[in-house]
């Protein structure tokens, strides 16, 4: 009888803490409009300071885009950096504001944003993009969490325990 009591405090104790205690989630969601909106497809734990990347190829020079973001204290996320290696449409075409560019033979890399989202939006593509999440060096093929002509955006919350736990569970 006396473990069993034990077994509750415990049990009571954490389901108290886990209800309390907040975690940072990095999540991709359906920006969509219609049925999926809103549903998140995919969450990990993340924290201020980590950074993640967006690896896509350009659908007119077709030649790999690396975006990398940082994660904010305030939860927002900042362009850290863009690799590329072949100008094209919508990509950078010269340093304007703050940036700063530095040029390699292999790639040219475009830093010092001052740029942040409450939520970084993809469009995954359909035929040639194959937009890839990188994070904690684990590669999310995105056309692989939702369909492919989609529109996803990814945001870092800030989640109860006891929620990511159920919502991980049930999903």
């Amino acid at each position: 009888m006396k473990k069993i009591k034990y077994f509750i405090v415990i049990l009571l104790i954490a389901i108290i803490i886990s209800s309390i205690w907040p975690i940072t989630l990095l999540q991709v969601y359906v920006a969509d409009k219609g049925p999926y909106e809103n549903k998140i497809i995919y969450q990990t734990l993340a924290k201020p300071g980590e950074l993640f990347s967006v690896k896509w190829i350009h659908s007119v020079s077709l030649r790999p885009v690396i975006e990398t973001y940082k994660i904010e204290n305030d939860l927002k996320i900042s362009i850290y950096e863009m690799i590329f290696d072949s100008f094209s449409a919508n990509l950078p075409a010269s340093p304007d504001y703050n940036t700063k560019w530095e040029f390699h033979d292999d790639y040219i890399r475009v830093y010092n944003y001052d740029v942040s989202f409450d939520a970084v939006p993809v469009v995954i593509g359909k035929v040639v993009a194959d937009h890839i999440l990188i994070f904690r060096n684990k590669s999310i093929y995105l056309k692989d969490i939702y369909k492919p002509g989609g529109y996803v955006k990814i945001r870092v919350v800030k989640e109860k325990l006891i929620n990511y736990l159920f919502e991980e569970a049930f999903n």
